[in-house]
């Protein structure tokens, strides 16, 4: 129980802790095996102009979630800069990136568009029904990719190909659990509200008041973010889109690298597969950042593709565009903004 106690006092330091050591052991896996001077070599083929593609398309995930979460907001909120929309999105890409399953990035979002005054009830809508598209565009990329390319995740993913059927089944039970949410509330609540009874039974929880009230309000923001979209249906459909647009830019960037490199032979639409596969499987792990597991799946999966004198140079610029790069800049967004917080605070005292 003193365990426990401590781990939730201590939630924030456990989080960073357990990045850290999971960024080691990524670190590790990356560099072993390697020689450092014909790593750098291999960086180094890789051109200015390859590089800045990646970043473009780091930079368009990140903008265009912006521009979703602005749209979202812009229909309850009237006065909203796209550059505070901005922020939200580095300061969720942050917190996604420290917590298991990336379930730290919304809570922190929503503590943090309180604090700019945003109401809360309409923040949690937009949030709701951006989690909403995001599960929507995995699940119907991850179903596709199961459909239609089968053989080549098998071929691809070996001995990992079970971790993409976890990740397809997460993201399935997720999406299945949001629409529970949304279209059947009141059933949804019961059985929550029972299941957390019987765990109060055996001891597992205590009872709190609080917990049923926090419970109770969460699914009514999914009701609510019901009524959002059927009155805006057109938007809705122009939002899904932008998110797989987001979610696809990604993707470009371990095909931006190979073409940028003297290989031949694969077709880029091979490596664009491969790619959507990773995500999909790594999404709901509960590993903050999928680090590790994304690494290990990316050698696997683009051996053959990289061969052995690029892979380990393709795999450091398609993480560091994509994940490391985005959250680098999320943690001074939010040391920065936590600054202006407290110098805010301090001039209202």
């Amino acid at each position: 129980m003193k365990i426990l106690t401590f781990l939730k006092k201590h939630k924030a330091f456990v989080n960073g802790l357990l990045f850290l050591m999971v960024a080691f052991l990524t670190g590790y896996t990356i560099f072993y095996g390697n020689n450092i001077s014909d790593l750098i070599k291999s960086l180094g083929n890789v051109s200015l102009f390859v590089s800045l593609l990646c970043l473009t398309a780091a930079l368009v995930f990140v903008y265009t979630e912006s521009i979703i979460l602005w749209i979202l907001l812009k229909l309850k909120h009237k006065k909203l800069s796209i550059f505070r929309c901005l922020k939200y999105v580095l300061i969720g890409y942050f917190y996604s990136g420290i917590t298991p399953s990336a379930s730290g990035g919304q809570p922190a979002q929503l503590y943090y568009m309180a604090k700019d005054g945003n109401d809360a009830a309409k923040s949690t809508v937009a949030l709701l029904s951006m989690a909403l598209f995001y599960k929507l565009v995995m699940v119907i990329m991850g179903i596709a990719l199961f459909l239609f390319w089968s053989k080549g995740i098998t071929e691809y993913f070996g001995v990992y190909i079970w971790v993409y059927y976890l990740g397809l089944a997460l993201n399935i039970l997720i999406l299945f659990v949001i629409l529970a949410f949304m279209l059947i509330p009141e059933k949804t609540k019961s059985i929550i509200h029972k299941l957390m009874r019987l765990l109060i039974k055996l001891k597992i929880l205590k009872e709190n008041n609080c917990r049923n009230e926090k419970i109770d309000s969460f699914i009514e923001g999914y009701k609510d973010s019901v009524d959002f979209l059927f009155k805006n249906k057109l938007k809705m459909g122009v939002l899904t889109l932008l998110t797989f647009i987001q979610r696809s830019s990604l993707l470009l960037i371990p095909v931006f690298i190979y073409l940028g490199l003297p290989l031949e032979g694969k077709s880029i639409f091979t490596i664009l597969y491969i790619q959507a596969a990773i995500y999909v499987a790594v999404d709901m792990l509960p590993i903050p950042g999928a680090q590790g597991i994304t690494e290990l799946i990316y050698i696997s999966a683009l051996r053959s593709i990289f061969t052995k004198k690029y892979l380990a140079a393709s795999m450091i610029i398609t993480r560091s565009a994509s994940f490391y790069l985005i959250f680098i800049v999320g943690i001074f967004v939010v040391l920065f903004n936590r600054k202006f917080i407290r110098n805010r605070s301090l001039l209202h005292e």
